[in-house]
């Protein structure tokens, strides 16, 4: 999304953001005392780490520890110093090979974030920080207080900016991006007090000594994240062999996964449970498997005994799925997901409460996606009459608050009235 597709309240508050930061770098030119090769190296270093930060699974998101370079330099150099390196967050490689949707965005974190290191900054001197030397623990109270402003003035304008941008509630964007970045910040803090000793104490070549083990740090959690994307990877491509297997269900499952995932963000539940949620939702027919192809594919009306068959795919697939440690615990959800909330379900015949939030998000994705899919035995709705029939059966078969939240997300894409 461009700038001009932006709303007008969005562009306002970019706008504003973007002219208090170069206000800000006008009045706090750094001095000729910290002019030089130190600092230069310092932005490149900060350059550099900034874009090498991971993204996470979403990618919506990326870890970095580049809040390390800006306190160590807040302590080194000052808050003008820290302000006028944290801007080249601008220079991000792989934002400008799209740079023509998102410039705005990289104009916007750069201003931010440059803010947030001035201020912590001046925060920082304020309550008794020395700079160019570290006196510990003498300065773990002024570093304690750089740290939790820079946090909360990176995390405050970024919600804020989201929550105009998408439309969302800040309690919501907070539970959902935010919960985890505090600790975060409390466990990259020590680093930027690491480089700050070792600068004083070694020098730019002491420095360097310390980005080996970032860097190996970084390959860690690289490999572990590729070995994330390959579990999901191989997930999905299970899911596709139970879909093939049911020649009028192709792609259901990845769209039911897709329904579940806009839902539980819309009911601002964590990240966490939600990429499990995504996981499960992928495998909720896995049961399925073991049903014979002449029973799925069936054209005419299914016998009682075929039914009952059919019906045993949601035992099964919580069976299969309860062995796999990443998810297992969740099991219910792939168990429960055709319960009724009026206890008239399958298999457990539990109502109301006895089932779980998320049994009860992936039973609604999964009726509107085969509400509106084609099959053997009737021609797909409309996705309008499907939203009519899921609040037709709210608190009766759906629950009503996982009904309300997926109609709030289909409206606001426009897909319904």
């Amino acid at each position: 999304m461009s700038f001009r597709d932006e709303n007008r309240g969005t562009q306002i508050f970019i706008v504003l953001v973007v002219l208090a930061a170069f206000i800000f770098l006008f009045l706090n030119m750094p001095g000729r005392e910290v002019l030089g090769w130190p600092l230069l190296f310092f932005i490149v270093l900060n350059i550099i780490i900034d874009n090498l930060a991971v993204p996470m699974p979403r990618g919506q998101t990326s870890v970095s520890v580049a809040f390390a370079i800006s306190l160590a330099l807040i302590m080194l150099m000052g808050p003008a110093a820290a302000a006028w390196a944290k801007m080249s967050a601008i220079i991000h490689i792989r934002d400008f090979k799209h740079y023509k949707s998102r410039l705005h965005r990289l104009v916007f974190n750069a201003a931010q974030l440059t803010l947030a290191a001035g201020v912590a900054g001046y925060v920082y001197l304020w309550a008794g920080g020395t700079l160019g030397q570290v006196r510990l623990p003498g300065d773990l109270i002024p570093i304690a207080f750089s740290v939790l402003t820079y946090f909360l003035i990176n995390s405050t304008l970024i919600m804020i900016v989201m929550c105009l941008s998408q439309k969302l509630s800040i309690f919501g964007v907070w539970l959902t991006n935010f919960r985890w970045a505090a600790a975060n910040y409390l466990a990259v803090a020590p680093l930027g007090i690491l480089i700050a000793v070792v600068y004083v104490n070694m020098g730019i070549p002491g420095v360097l000594l310390l980005i080996i083990p970032l860097m190996l740090a970084r390959h860690t959690f690289i490999m572990y994240m590729d070995m994330r994307n390959q579990y999901l990877s191989t997930i999905r491509a299970l899911t596709k062999a139970i879909d093939a297997k049911d020649h009028y269900t192709h792609g259901h499952s990845e769209r039911v996964a897709r329904y579940v995932v806009l839902i539980a963000q819309e009911m601002k539940l964590p990240e966490d449970f939600v990429e499990k949620l995504e996981y499960l939702a992928l495998m909720h027919d896995i049961g399925k498997i073991g049903i014979p192809e002449n029973i799925l594919n069936k054209p005419t009306r299914l016998s009682d005994e075929e039914f009952d068959i059919i019906r045993s795919h949601a035992a099964v697939g919580a069976d299969i799925i309860s062995n796999i440690k990443f998810i297992g615990e969740y099991a219910d959800i792939v168990r429960h997901h055709h319960e009724r909330i009026d206890g008239r379900g399958y298999p457990d015949g539990l109502q109301g409460d006895e089932m779980s939030l998320g049994a009860k998000i992936v039973g609604v994705a999964d009726a509107f996606d085969a509400m509106t899919s084609e099959r053997v035995y009737r021609t797909p709705m409309s996705k309008q009459d499907a939203v009519d029939e899921l609040q037709r059966c709210a608190d009766l078969q759906f629950c009503g608050r996982v009904v309300s939240a997926f109609v709030r997300v289909l409206r606001r894409k426009g897909e319904i009235a």
